[in-house]
């Protein structure tokens, strides 16, 4: 019975931290070009405040990537939305091209 434990608690122990390691390489990855996307954005904006970001679309091509993100600002009392993407080499991670476009 004690070995039967034993085996149980090994293999949901092993389980569970197996899971856990997944999301967060991801999260990661995406998290860090959506903070290049908001501080090219604050490069056109300097004095506006990143009140909702949100990421539209990406493609990935053989050499290129492209990734678009929408961002809600507020600079004094007017909030705005702004478009930016970010054009960049799939190998090395090299800017490309940076977009800031407001909506109409």
């Amino acid at each position: 019975m004690k070995k039967w434990m034993f085996l149980l608690t090994v293999l949901f122990g092993l389980t569970a931290v197996q899971v856990s390691f997944t999301p967060d390489v991801h999260a990661v990855s995406q998290k860090t070009w959506e903070d290049v996307a908001v501080k090219e954005t604050k490069k056109r904006y300097p004095l506006s405040q990143v009140l909702f970001s949100q990421k539209i679309w990406d493609k990935k091509k053989k050499d290129i990537t492209v990734k678009q993100y929408r961002f809600t600002l507020r600079e004094g009392m007017q909030d705005f939305a702004v478009y930016t993407t970010i054009t960049f080499d799939s190998e090395t991670g090299e800017i490309k091209k940076v977009q800031v476009i407001p909506e109409a």
